[in-house]
């Protein structure tokens, strides 16, 4: 190839590339282009503190709530357990012991299955008398591991934020009839005491209590007799007519 021929295609490759570099900075002048701030499609959450002060549950009502279960759906939820407890009046322990009569057991107590120890573990628990009671069964099928840490029971709980609470009833008045039908129910909690009127406060300390309808307003600088009705002002005597 002679010098002229290659001195061609030189010329043509160094142009087109010239060519695209021009072509691509005039695009960038023509067209705005903005790097985005964050990657991705963002969606901005509010932080969790933002929303005021976390509500503290207060004590459930087992009476209520035991009132409503349903013992067939709990004979359904306790499928869930099969594989690691036996639930036959005197059957053998699986890898977790018989569930058979649990409800109003000690807990920790049942023949000769070795329980987790140390702290944190349900021989901890069983340790000072508690037995398995509804609130107990509650809060250790709803969370096994944060009732008590050390346990061996990986089974991570039944606790939907939607159906956990129910489900748990349901599966406790299961176990309930599994041996624990002398465990009586509990009764409903009392009801809380009225809340005052929308809007209405107590009186503050020392401020005066408004008279009662149809009472008349005790007189300026009067000091009523303690226990005694305030007394009506004295009303001023009509002028005379003139002469």
């Amino acid at each position: 190839m002679s010098d002229l021929g290659f001195n061609k295609i030189a010329f043509c490759v160094l142009g087109t590339g010239l060519a695209l570099i021009g072509l691509n900075e005039a695009s960038h002048a023509m067209f705005h282009h903005s790097e985005h701030e964050f990657p991705g499609y963002y969606v901005e959450v509010e932080e969790a503190g933002a929303a005021g002060p976390a509500v503290v549950e207060g004590p459930r009502d087992y009476g209520l709530l035991l009132a409503a279960a349903d013992i067939a759906k709990g004979e359904e939820q306790h499928k869930k357990c099969v594989q690691c407890h036996n639930f036959d009046q005197g059957g053998a322990d699986l890898q977790g012991p018989n569930l058979y009569g649990v409800l109003g057991r000690k807990i920790a107590s049942h023949g000769v299955f070795k329980y987790s120890t140390g702290a944190g573990s349900l021989t901890e628990k069983g340790a000072d008398g508690s037995v398995w009671d509804f609130e107990h069964l509650d809060h250790f099928i709803e969370r096994p591991k944060g009732y008590a840490p050390a346990t061996a029971m990986n089974f991570a709980g039944i606790n939907s934020r939607i159906t956990g609470l129910q489900d748990r009833m349901n599966l406790i008045a299961y176990l309930r009839t599994l041996g624990s039908e002398s465990v009586p129910l509990p009764a409903p909690l009392p009801p809380q005491a009225a809340a005052p009127a929308d809007g209405a406060a107590p009186p503050a300390d020392g401020a005066a209590v408004p008279p009662a309808d149809g009472a008349a307003p005790a007189a300026p600088g009067a000091t009523p007799a303690p226990g005694a009705p305030a007394a009506p002002a004295p009303t001023a005597p009509a002028p005379a007519a003139p002469h």
